[in-house]
């Protein structure tokens, strides 16, 4: 009877480990159905049936620019004059006040830093346009504006400019004899 339950177990043992083990047959053969050639994938053509021709913009330019007084600014539709007259700054110096200022580029190049000082003043017409060193960088910034709404609209302008990175500081700005 030993025996016959030994035998059993042993029996039983080598059922449930070959019902446990996993077959690697199939996880290693090749597929025997055949692959797609390259010719016969076809392209599926789609028409559209959309006209977009009555949503375009129709754009007039004028023919003629050679009339510098038709070409004012960087800025389309802004008054040069009354920007000259306020931002021309041939007086002096009277003191110094709480402000504004934008920070167009911070960067530890002098070079860049001239280089960008240089085309705002003669993009924007910007009189005070200041490179400070804090070490290790150079940060130009541009305007004495004792309202926030004058140097927000300054920023907006060299954010369309490509200057992304220019924002609003609080300074202290010059003042001017008017």
């Amino acid at each position: 009877m030993r025996i016959f339950y030994t035998s059993l177990i042993f029996v039983s043992v080598f059922l449930i480990l070959e019902a446990c083990s996993a077959s690697t047959g199939t996880r290693y053969e090749k597929d025997d159905t055949p692959e797609k050639k390259e010719e016969d994938k076809t392209p599926v053509k789609v028409e559209e049936d959309f006209d977009i021709t009555p949503y375009k913009t129709k754009i007039e330019v004028k023919e003629n620019l050679n009339d510098e007084s038709e070409i004012t600014d960087a800025w389309y539709g802004y008054n040069k004059n009354i920007e000259d007259s306020m931002l021309s700054r041939n007086n002096k110096i009277i003191g110094t006040t709480d402000g504004f200022r934008v920070l167009v580029v911070t960067t530890d190049d002098m070079t860049e830093a001239n280089s960008v000082r240089d085309k705002i003043y003669d993009i924007t017409n910007q009189k005070e346009v200041y490179i400070s060193f804090e070490p290790p960088f150079y940060k130009v910034k541009a305007g004495d504006f004792t309202d926030v709404t004058d140097a927000n609209n300054l920023k907006f302008k060299l954010n369309q400019l490509g200057y992304t990175e220019a924002r609003v500081v609080q300074e202290s700005v010059n003042l001017y004899e008017q």
